[in-house]
């Protein structure tokens, strides 16, 4: 009692020791009592101030701790789901908000040993196993998210973030995770990919239009000039041949007057993959005109381009369109014009006359040799 009395009123029971000290002796001429209670009630008033700071002190120092009660009051209260899970498996407490995002009561989670581990969706369930492991091995918490099975028999996506509690010899003896439902950010991701894919699928079709032929699917003419312009450029500046043929189909108007422009197109695809068929992957094909398809010839000087457009007409020439409801087979024939960059070629520009010109020439040799038969 008395060594409880010290330790509270230290600064008292000093004065208490000088006073009863005093009692024995004279300081100063007074009477020793005189001044040892004079000592008494300075130690007690010191005491006193000493004693109204401490208590403030105290508190702020060690706040009240919060009830269980309260704690788990609390959190059922917050709409994630918090959970302990023992290294077995087993739960050994889940929070009420379980029942609202899957259905099942606490009760029921708690009862069956792996519950939460036997409602993930089987296409989820080994990154869940991989993320658990890693949490056993080397991390001491992760966020994994995947897909529950609700009491109704659907899946809801939820993030399961889990903190492996380890005991002093660094084992693990239980997990604490927190679940939290993500079904509507899942569902706007899945949304925006889609989105994205349509607008990246809708891309590719502008793109496509914008360099190819709609009916052939061979480069366009827009394109084509483009390609030619930097095949022009290459061989400018690396001093390599280029050649280019225009050819042009015989008579398509008449064709599609007669048999109709299905037959026509059919020409046109036809001989749009035979000229694909018969030329090098270095080579360009083209759809210049209604009727006419230009070959760009990269590193092909005028000597080899008169073998390969005699060789090309020839290989067209083979082409024939049946069209079994009429019974008819329908042949067709083209005309072509060659060129060659050379010194006064200054430009694509120069390249596609020249070539369009050798066309003609070659038109009108044709319809002269048809008169002479």
């Amino acid at each position: 009692m008395i060594s409880v009395f010290i330790k509270k009123y230290k600064y008292c029971a000093i004065g208490v020791v000088i006073a009863i000290n005093c009692a024995f002796i004279s300081i100063f001429k007074l009477e020793a009592l005189y001044y040892g209670l004079l000592v008494l009630a300075f130690c007690c008033t010191l005491q006193f101030v000493i004693r109204n700071k401490e208590p403030a002190e105290t508190i702020e120092k060690k706040p009240k701790p919060i009830s269980e009660e309260l704690f788990y009051k609390i959190i059922n209260i917050v709409p994630e789901t918090v959970y302990v899970s023992m290294f077995d498996g087993s739960i050994k407490y889940i929070s009420a908000g379980i029942e609202k995002l899957i259905g099942y009561k606490p009760d029921e989670i708690c009862s069956t040993r792996n519950s939460l581990l036997q409602l993930i969706h089987h296409d989820d369930k080994e990154n869940v196993m991989q993320q658990i492991q890693m949490l056993q091995n080397e991390i001491e918490a992760t966020t994994i998210e995947y897909r529950l099975l609700k009491k109704d028999g659907t899946y809801v996506w939820v993030s399961d973030n889990i903190n492996a509690i380890k005991n002093e010899w660094g084992n693990i003896t239980h997990y604490n995770g927190i679940l939290t439902n993500i079904d509507e950010r899942k569902a706007h991701d899945k949304s925006l990919h889609t989105l994205n894919a349509r607008i990246q699928q809708l891309n590719d079709t502008v793109n496509q239009h914008a360099v190819r032929d709609s009916l052939t699917n061979i480069y366009n003419k827009r394109y084509s000039l483009v390609i030619l312009q930097n095949e022009f450029n290459r061989a400018k500046t690396q001093g390599k041949p280029l050649s280019c043929i225009l050819m042009d189909i015989d008579h398509l108007e008449s064709i599609n007057n007669s048999y109709g422009y299905f037959i026509g197109d059919r020409i046109l695809m036809e001989i749009s993959q035979c000229l694909q068929r018969n030329t090098k992957s270095t080579d360009v094909v083209a759809r210049f005109g209604d009727d006419e398809f230009l070959i760009i010839l990269p590193e092909i000087d005028s000597e080899e381009l008169k073998k390969i457009s005699s060789s090309l007409a020839k290989e067209v020439e083979k082409c024939l369109i049946k069209d079994e409801e009429k019974n008819i087979n329908i042949k067709f024939g083209t005309t072509s014009g060659i060129s060659s960059v050379t010194p006064k070629t200054n430009n694509i520009t120069n390249l596609v006359e020249q070539v369009t010109k050798s066309l003609h020439v070659a038109k009108k040799a044709k319809d002269v040799r048809k008169r002479t038969i």
